[in-house]
């Protein structure tokens, strides 16, 4: 087997899913700065919502002016009280996290999250071109996952060219090769689904392989203080103001587990009732899942 030799020296290291965790992302970009030294950084989307501090993690962004696409969240967030919003989201009700994110959200920052493209190509010169999107192609409200079908992925992304594609959404961290494309997804900085709450990030470094330059991946899982995102939830109003939901969304920052995302696709085939009483819901549905009993399997 060739070696995989570095070249000119070429990093470049992508961040997603961050979700309003301010702590996690300072965690990841501290370990950024002081052991990675990257030449571009890139974003992949839901920079907001969930977590308290989304005005601090757009300020901060904002200050590094790191390049991004949109996820679902910065879309929804960003089309609220617009003709543009989508059901079910137009329904305050069953959403109190996203408003709640709304009604804190700095006007411009909701006008620059409007902005962000749906894709992106980062193509340096004599590397591998990369493809970047939240999701799968006009959908950013899918992902590729691990136990994705092959075959579906691979038809969804028949017209790139790109050999490398990276995702977010997903909150799991993801290395896999489809159809002579090479799918990655660094995982999530503020809420992983992966049952490890550290923030992750990667890192690509440009290598010498038998057929011409490539792509390394090493992916980063970093401590931080989960307890101080418990005391924001509750000091904030968002625990008050969303009530159960937003309790989710806190157990998922503390073990890692992805309890409102199980939730809301739990929700979906739930009676209409149900939906209109989401404190109901929320007991009802802790009652019957939780790990390794998840909604959808």
């Amino acid at each position: 087997m060739t070696p995989l030799l570095r070249l000119s020296r070429l990093r470049l290291a992508f961040l997603g899913d961050i979700h309003g965790n301010l702590p996690a992302l300072e965690a990841a970009i501290a370990h950024l700065d002081r052991t990675q030294s990257p030449d571009g950084v890139y974003l992949l989307g839901d920079l907001i919502n969930r977590c308290p501090w989304n005005n601090e993690v757009m300020d901060l962004l904002a200050d590094r002016g790191w390049p991004s696409v949109a996820g679902n969240h910065d879309l929804i967030v960003s089309h609220l009280h617009t003709p543009d919003i989508r059901p079910p989201f137009d329904q305050r009700q069953n959403f109190p996290v996203i408003y709640w994110t709304w009604d804190h959200l700095r006007r411009e920052h909701i006008a620059s999250l409007h902005e962000l493209p749906a894709e992106m190509a980062v193509t340096p010169d004599a590397a591998p071109p990369i493809r970047l999107l939240h999701g799968l192609p006009g959908n950013p409200f899918v992902g590729v996952y691990p136990e994705s079908e092959a075959e579906e992925i691979a038809q969804q992304f028949t017209t790139y060219t790109e050999p490398v594609i990276i995702g977010g959404h997903t909150h799991r961290p993801l290395d896999r090769r489809i159809d002579g494309k090479r799918f990655l997804n660094p995982g999530s900085i503020g809420l992983p689904y992966n049952r490890d709450p550290r923030a992750q990030y990667m890192t690509l470094d440009l290598r010498s392989g038998p057929n011409g330059p490539v792509w390394q991946p090493t992916f980063h899982r970093i401590e931080y203080d989960t307890g101080v995102v418990a005391e924001a939830f509750r000091t904030s109003g968002l625990l008050t103001e969303a009530g159960p939901l937003a309790q989710l969304y806190l157990r998922t920052v503390l073990n890692g587990e992805p309890w409102a995302s199980d939730f809301g696709y739990w929700l979906k085939g739930q009676p209409a009732a149900a939906r209109e009483d989401i404190a109901g819901a929320v007991e009802a549905y802790l009652r019957v899942h939780g790990p390794g009993k998840w909604a959808f399997g």
